[in-house]
């Protein structure tokens, strides 16, 4: 024992077996305490935060598709079925659910209920599915991506696509408005991490606008170029958002071709290829995939 200069040296038993017992249950009944109100607030809580993430997807869908309020959304999911060195596509649709192999073949398609198709949680309609494909192990069956389709009367109104893109730091979620001859209508980043003042900018009409009025082929030949925005291109860019699509493609028709590349955030050139790169890939896989499952819709 350790003797501290004026202080008296008190000796202190170590506890018995039955106070170990008792600050071992202690412990115990608060941690089971914690644990029970961090699962009740969960379980209070997640239903309204899916709710408000659903509303807010629905909003975001709207305005880059220039919906109606009596449109619909129809959420496409996609999947991937992978167990030894066969892989199969399946694709939960508001009517159908198409098991697919890679080319395209159908193996497979069951009708949708009513009830899945209106679900408005990811977890129930993946659910449903892992019930209806049959694998030995559940890490066969991967979530692999969705898109929606707005739908005005019965026709289709265009499409967005979520998409995902390696940026300067982490992941970088987006979601992208197409029509049906695959222009795009407009760019929504929805999650980064980019740094502020840089990266972060990506966000800004001024850069994520510049995809819009783009085809199919302007994007397959795009570039990120590092020449300062001009002025002209950047105040028509910020007025997409305040202006419908269709109206701002057409009041800027002439200035697109004038700007054939996009233009980089200055001080983050990764960030803006990052993007770009993503934009190219989502839009080019999605044509591929649209031209397999578009009878499902």
């Amino acid at each position: 024992m350790t003797c501290v200069p004026g202080k008296p040296v008190v000796d202190q038993a170590p506890p018995s077996g039955r106070e170990m017992v008792i600050i071992a249950a202690g412990l115990t009944v608060v941690c089971l305490v914690a644990a029970m109100i961090l699962g009740g607030l969960y379980f209070v809580t997640q239903p309204a935060k899916e709710h408000n993430l659903h509303v807010r997807e629905e909003t975001m869908i709207r305005g880059l598709l220039g919906l109606t309020p009596q449109a619909r959304i129809q959420e496409v999911r996609r999947y991937l079925k992978r167990e030894g060195k066969d892989t199969q596509v399946i694709y939960l649709t508001g009517k159908k659910l198409a098991q697919l192999e890679l080319d395209g073949k159908e193996l497979a398609a069951l009708d949708v209920p009513g009830d899945v198709t209106a679900a408005g949680s990811a977890e129930a309609k993946d659910e449903w599915v892992k019930k209806q494909i049959k694998v030995a192990d559940p890490e066969h069956l991967k979530y692999a991506g969705r898109f929606f389709v707005g739908i005005e009367g019965s026709q289709p109104a265009g499409y967005v696509v979520e998409g995902v893109t390696l940026g300067f730091k982490t992941w970088v979620r987006f979601f992208m408005a197409i029509d049906s001859s695959y222009t795009i209508q407009g760019v929504e980043i929805i999650e980064h991490e980019e740094d502020p003042g840089l990266g972060a900018e990506i966000v800004q009409r001024y850069f994520k606008n510049q995809f819009a009025g783009r085809s199919l082929a302007d994007i397959e030949k795009i570039s990120v170029i590092k020449d300062p925005l001009p002025k002209d291109w950047q105040t028509a860019l910020e007025q997409l958002g305040d202006m419908p699509f269709r109206p701002w493609a057409e009041k800027y028709r002439e200035m697109l071709p004038k700007n054939p590349n996009i233009y980089a955030i200055t001080g983050s050139t990764i960030s803006s290829t990052a993007v770009t790169v993503g934009v190219k890939a989502a839009l080019g896989n999605f044509r591929k995939r649209m031209n397999i499952v578009e009878k499902y819709l």
